[in-house]
This record gives C-alpha cells, sequence and structure tokens, in this order.
C-alpha cells in the first residue's frame, strides 16, 4: 500500500516475490480445505489401528500407503507457508524436507530393512531417521532462535535453562531405560539417538518461549504439542522395546502422523508476532525471573537422584549439570545489564539500542575537546513523514523499522564514527575528519541509509532521508552549537525510496 497523502515519502508493501494483496478469504480457505483433507487420512489411519487386523503383519494398503500419504501431505501446509511468508521460508522448508526424509527411511524400513533377519544394526532406515533428525532440529532452531528481534543474550540463555529443566527429568523419568541401554557401539548410538532428538526440539521450542515471558502463541503451541506426540511416541515404543513387550501395527505407530499433523497446522498458523513489540519495554526492567530460579532446584534434585538413588540415569545429570552451569552464565549476564542499567540508562535508546542525544553531545564535547583529531563533522538524518509510516504499519513495526535503521547504519559506517538517535525519526552520525574531502563522503553515506528498501518482517517499507551537515575544528564551536548548525543545514532535496 501506498501512503495517498505523502506518495513520494514511504511506501509500504508485504515482503514478497510477487504482486501481492492483502490476504483474502480465499487463502484462508484454502487452508482449510488442505487441512481438512489431511485431516481425513490422519483420521482414516488412526481409526485403522483400532478396527483393522494385522496379526503383527505389514497391511500394504494400510502401513504402507494411508500412513505415507498423511505423514508427507502436511509438507504441502509448510511449503505454502514458505512461499507467502519469505522471513519463514528456510525454517519451514528444511522442516519440511525432514518429514520426507523421515518420509523415506519408513519406506525404506516398511519395504527392505523389517525382512532381513536379523535386522542389522545399524540399518539402512536408520541412517535416514538421523538425516531427517538433523533437518528437523536445523529448521526449529531456525525458527526459534531468529526473527524475535533485539533480545538480551541473558534472556536467551534463560530459555534454554528453563528448556534444560523440562529435558533433564525427562531423560530421567521417561528416557530412563533407553539412554542406560548398554553394548555395542552402534547399538547404543541407535538408542539414544531418537530420544535425544526430541529433547533438542523440546528445549528450543521452550527456549524459544523466553522473550515472550513463557506465553506460547498458535504456532508454537501446535509445535509444541507435536514434539509432545514424538515424545510420547518414543517413550512407549522404546520402553516396550527394551521390556520386549513392543506390538506392532497398533495406535503407537500413529503417535509420528499425529505430530506431524499438528506441524503442518503450525505452519498454516505461521508465527507473524511481530519482533517491535518487544522492543517497545525498557531492555533492562526485568532483570531476573522466577524461569531460572525454578530450574536451579530441577536440576539439583535430578543431580540428587542420580548421586543418591538411581546412579544409572547419566544423560540426565548431563543435562542437569549444563543446566546448572548456564545458570551461574545467567547470574552473570543479568547482573552486567542490571550494572549497566544502574550506571547509564539515559544513555542508550529503549528502541533502536544506539547512542542518545546526551551521550552523542558527549563524545562530539570530547572530540572538540581534543586537537589531535582534526575536524569534527556532525551529520543529520531526518526521516521525512514518519508519522505517516507509523500510521500506516503500526507503532511496534515502526519501532522496528527504527531498530532496523540503527543496524543498516552501524553496519555500513562500521568504526568511521558514532550513530545515535536523536529523538524520534531523526538520526545524528558524528566523525572526525582526516582530510577535509571526507566531509561530502560522509554525508552522502548517511543519506543514502535510506535509499533502499528496509525488509521488516512481512513487509518491505521504503522511506525517504533528508540529511543536514557541519563541521567545525577543535574548540572553534561547543557540541550544541555544531549540532544546531547541522540541523539548520537539513536539505529540502531526497533521493527516493526506490534509487540505488
Amino acid at each position: 500500500m501506498i501512503n495517498d497523502n505523502a506518495a513520494s515519502t514511504f511506501s509500504v508493501q508485504p515482503s514478497m516475490s510477487r504482486k501481492v494483496t492483502p490476504i483474502h478469504f480465499a487463502l484462508l480457505r484454502r487452508d482449510i480445505w488442505l487441512q481438512s483433507f489431511i485431516s481425513l487420512f490422519v483420521l482414516a489411519y488412526v481409526v485403522s489401528t483400532f478396527t483393522v487386523s494385522r496379526t503383527n503383519s505389514f497391511n500394504t494398503f494400510w502401513d504402507g500407503g494411508v500412513y505415507t500419504i498423511a505423514e508427507t501431505l502436511p509438507v504441502i501446509a509448510m511449503v505454502l507457508c514458505a512461499k507467502h511468508w519469505p522471513a519463514q521460508r528456510v525454517p519451514w522448508l528444511l522442516i519440511g524436507a525432514g518429514v520426507l526424509v523421515h518420509a523415506a527411511g519408513d519406506l525404506v524400513y516398511s519395504f527392505h530393512d523389517q525382512n532381513l533377519i536379523p535386522v542389522p544394526v545399524p540399518a539402512a532406515s536408520d541412517i535416514i531417521y538421523f538425516a531427517s533428525y538433523v533437518l528437523l532440529v536445523a529448521g526449529v532452531f531456525v525458527l526459534t532462535q531468529s526473527h524475535v528481534g533485539r533480545v538480551r543474550p541473558a534472556v536467551r540463555v534463560e530459555g534454554i535453562i528453563f528448556g534444560l529443566a523440562l529435558a533433564a527429568p525427562a531423560a530421567l523419568l521417561w528416557y530412563g531405560p533407553v539412554l542406560s541401554v548398554t553394548g555395542t557401539f552402534w547399538r547404543v548410538v541407535i538408542a539414544d539417538g531418537y530420544p535425544v532428538g526430541n529433547l533438542l526440539l523440546l528445549v528450543l521450542l521452550i527456549s524459544s518461549l523466553a522473550p515472550f515471558a513463557y506465553q506460547p502463541n498458535v504456532p508454537v503451541a501446535l509445535l509444541l504439542s507435536a514434539v509432545a506426540w514424538f515424545v510420547f511416541g518414543d517413550i512407549v515404543y522404546f520402553n516396550q522395546v527394551s521390556s520386549g513387550t513392543y506390538v506392532p501395527r497398533t495406535f503407537l505407530d500413529a503417535t509420528w502422523v499425529i505430530g506431524l499433523w499438528l506441524a503442518g497446522l503450525a505452519a498454516t498458523a505461521v508465527d507473524r508476532r511481530r519482533s517491535g513489540a518487544l522492543r517497545r519495554k525498557r531492555p533492562y526492567d526485568r532483570g531476573g525471573t522466577w524461569a531460572p530460579v525454578a530450574a536451579t532446584f530441577v536440576f539439583v534434585a535430578v543431580s540428587a537422584n542420580y548421586l543418591v538413588v538411581s546412579g544409572v540415569d547419566s544423560a540426565a545429570m548431563v543435562l542437569a549439570c549444563l543446566g546448572l552451569v548456564l545458570v551461574g552464565v545467567d547470574v552473570i549476564m543479568t547482573k552486567r545489564d542490571l550494572d549497566r542499567a544502574a550506571l547509564g540508562r539515559e544513555n542508550v535508546d529503549i528502541v533502536t539500542g544506539l547512542m542518545t542525544s546526551e551521550s552523542f553531545l558527549q563524545q562530539l564535547a570530547r572530540w572538540l575537546a581534543d586537537g589531535q583529531g582534526g575536524e569534527v563533522e556532525v551529520v543529520v538524518l531526518d526521516i521525512i513523514d514518519f508519522a505517516g509510516v507509523n500510521e500506516a504499519i503500526g507503532y511496534a513495526i515502526a519501532d522496528e523499522l527504527l531498530w532496523v535503521i540503527g543496524q543498516r547504519a552501524l553496519y555500513r559506517l562500521g568504526g568511521r564514527g558514532v550513530f545515535a538517535r536523536l529523538n524520534g525519526s531523526h538520526f545524528g552520525f558524528a566523525a572526525t575528519l582526516p582530510s577535509a574531502e571526507q566531509a561530502a563522503e560522509l554525508s552522502d553515506l548517511v543519506l543514502h541509509l535510506t535509499t533502499e528498501s528496509f525488509r521488516l518482517s512481512d513487509f518491505s517499507v521504503g522511506v525517504v532521508g533528508r540529511v543536514g551537515a557541519a563541521t567545525a575544528a577543535p574548540g572553534a564551536a561547543s557540541a550544541t552549537d555544531l549540532l544546531v548548525r547541522a540541523e539548520a543545514a537539513l536539505s529540502d532535496t531526497a533521493l527516493p525510496a526506490d534509487q540505488a
């Protein structure tokens, strides 16, 4: 869409590779039909596990046909998500590829490995299954650990801690007989690989909730439900195999299909949560939460169980020890953040993370007082009609735009000088000039920060900026005077947003 009142100053459009209009009901209707179609196959296979007698034999129609279709159809939803939401294209394509590889493993096992006597360890299907887990873990990692905006490292560490706090008791209570399997190297690897893959998925999903105060939205809740089905199926399967009570072709075989169906639903309900909303709060206001404290009690309990009660489940002990180490790291990082806030909260802009006008003027004053660095230049960048941008895309995404502008400036200007948010959509850049010829070059660099569109979540936003510049020799002007001169020199001419 284009601002009708100031069409020349900014533009907003969905960040898709084709010409796109807002999402219509037809898209929703298509998703409903697709998910209904997938649900029919999933439901048919689940019902067949109760109604179709297999007597431990492989049923080509149900176990080879309907099962394979039911587990691969959700890939369509994942591909459609990747097509329509470029910001999440890579993770959903990785997850979809993992599902297809897993389906290939099922076919190899059903039509080849299970007919071998004895079944080799590792079997060909085991190698394929492990490859699918690598793709799934990689996809979930990219999906959950990116596109959440600028988040304090301590918050990410806290999320991992909470994820480990759930994984450690899971390893202790659910996977104990599996993770304590002994035997040949490959037998241990095969027995431990599957539950470890599920634990990784669990940790990644739980850790992704930390920036959102552990409140999952619909897609994350669906993915957590999917992993819960995977975990349930693996718990029952591996424990039955360990005890020699496993019976194939039961409802247990449907748990993976149900999990994949939920993952496909998560792709349809793609996470469009804006990272900008996170930056509407002060990044240091929350100096620590209940999660690390609660996790510490869990880790201590698991460690005590290992040392006093069982002495067997080493995997749970490893997870607990890693969690305790990360708790210590989180305490140090959180204390560092709080100390920074106490020392100078006014020196960091809460939206962009850049210098504030006060710290910018302080740096200018230091340079002007030092006669060794040559002349000092100030370039002021103003985004034209930013109020219209706010109205068009909302305040949360507009905050994200300001943050991305700052990140682009830090990347392109590098160590040439300092870049600050002075107020609103007003930015300032200052640098010392070894030679007078560099003044115009730096002004052009600042102006060209706005000549390319900005990719924000599901939007591509183009804005127009104008600049004003002023220079002064050390001791010839105060920091405030130099900034006022640059403000006065703001140019009325600006490059259009689509000009390279």
